[in-house]
């Protein structure tokens, strides 16, 4: 079985904190893993084919945290790139039942969203608990999307 099914080019700058490497990547990646440990190919400021790193992806950042630490050399703030080996490929969203049959019955497409409109319409809605403000969150959420079309 592979270890990996995608590679990933990544960039951005090292940090330390508390004795640990942290590689803040400059673009936040959407739609992958987060919280599980995989490989680092870095090539930059130093290359090192298998760092293994953790995934940290939050609001608006994403993190690789080193498990081991190799570079005593590094500054903060000092630039780094390499390949992420992505280990299970790219996390399609997942549209909850009501909202996929909501969208159905209106004749709405889903598939179309962008990441970043799928990250922020499906957490709008998961904010909600079942009920009126729910169904009325779907409703918003569908009459935005007509509009889009």
């Amino acid at each position: 079985m592979p270890r990996h099914t995608g590679e990933l080019a990544v960039h951005g700058r090292l940090e330390r904190r508390e004795g640990t490497e942290l590689f803040i990547v400059d673009e936040r990646l959407s739609g992958h893993d987060t919280f599980l440990s995989t490989t680092l190919c870095l090539d930059q400021p130093v290359y090192l084919p298998e760092l293994p790193v953790r995934i940290l992806t939050f609001d608006d950042v994403t993190v690789l945290a080193s498990l081991v630490s190799v570079l005593p050399q590094a500054q903060a703030g000092e630039e780094w790139s390499g390949t992420l080996l992505i280990p299970h490929g790219v996390r399609p969203p997942t549209i909850p039942d009501d909202l996929a049959q909501a969208a159905a019955e209106a004749g709405v497409d889903t598939s179309g969203w962008s990441a970043a409109e799928a990250r922020q319409l499906l957490t709008f809605l998961g904010e909600a608990d079942p009920g009126p403000v729910r169904a009325e969150r779907i409703g918003m959420i569908i009459e935005a999307l007509e509009g889009d079309s």
